[in-house]
């Protein structure tokens, strides 16, 4: 019993001191794991909005690039809903109008027909005032719609929608020439392109159907145009003249960086083009594509 108490004697426990230093410890090792994890959270999360602005900046220019050098096709010698020019440029819009186009950005309208709707299922003889469809003929219609091209050998290919049903379509004028079973039926477009007040990338077909969103946080849209005597204009007097189109896109990341004005590339907002945004600094991330477009059915 005796060496049984002399034992209990022995146990010490730990001293105050002993237990705050421990404590302290502790907390160091957590602030450290916490300081780390939050360090790798915020980095990924502005990974993944860079990401998000590359690919919103790669779906516009993919868009724009795409009409922008098929401007011309199908077009007649007309105009499309308002527009008589394969390109129609407006340069550096000013928000204060009223418009729902972001200050200081482009916009651009391409007339194209280039978007095949359906094909003759019968051959077609010249001075026919109508032709039968292999369906889809009732995407045309008397209004808006009403600009079909067959074939697209020649602005002669152009008509004018006066009847549409699914399987025909009743045309002026007359057929100008003859066109086989199977030959393309395409209907032309005015598709404007312009960013909003929201920092939207739109698309108009100028059919009654508004704006469809195509790319968000895209904060800058600017178009530079190659002539034909090989010079480049912001603002070419003559449309007719462009033959190739210079098109940057501007995007940037959804939320601001905790930072904002840092030095270097990171939120500092780039002057494109004619553009001049007197050096703008937030804590936004950009990412800037540029892409020269030549318009194929311009010039010929």
């Amino acid at each position: 019993m005796q060496n049984l108490k002399k034992r209990i004697y022995k146990q010490h426990g730990f001293t105050l001191v002993e237990l705050m230093v421990v404590v302290a410890i502790f907390f160091f090792i957590v602030a450290a794991v916490l300081e780390a994890y939050t360090t790798q959270h915020r980095a990924s999360v502005i990974q993944a909005q860079v990401s998000d602005a590359q690919q919103n900046v790669r779906v516009a220019m993919d868009f724009l690039s795409k009409e922008i050098r098929m401007a011309g096709f199908g077009k007649p010698t007309g105009s499309v809903n308002g527009f008589s020019d394969a390109i129609s440029p407006v340069i550096n819009n000013d928000a204060t109008n009223g418009n729902n186009v972001l200050n200081g950005t482009d916009q651009i309208t391409i007339v194209t027909g280039y978007r095949q709707i359906s094909t003759l299922s019968s051959a077609a003889t010249q001075g026919a005032t109508s032709v039968n469809l292999n369906g889809n003929g009732d995407t045309f219609d008397t209004g808006t719609k009403k600009y079909v091209c067959i074939d697209a050998t020649s602005q002669n290919d152009n008509y004018v929608v006066s009847g549409a049903a699914s399987s025909s379509l009743t045309l002026s004028p007359a057929l100008t020439r003859d066109y086989k079973q199977g030959a393309a039926v395409f209907l032309v477009k005015a598709i404007t392109y312009s960013v909003n007040d929201a920092r939207v990338l739109t698309r108009n077909e100028n059919t009654g159907g508004g704006a469809q969103t195509i790319a968000t946080n895209i904060e800058d849209l600017q178009c530079a145009y190659q002539l034909a005597d090989g010079t480049w204009s912001n603002a070419p007097a003559i449309p007719g003249d462009i033959r190739a189109v210079r098109i940057n896109v501007l995007a940037r990341t959804r939320l601001e960086d905790h930072n904002p004005g840092q030095s270097g590339t990171i939120g500092r907002r780039p002057d494109i083009e004619d553009h001049d945004v007197n050096n703008v600094t937030d804590g936004f991330r950009r990412r800037l594509l540029t892409s020269v477009v030549e318009v194929r059915n311009l010039g010929l």
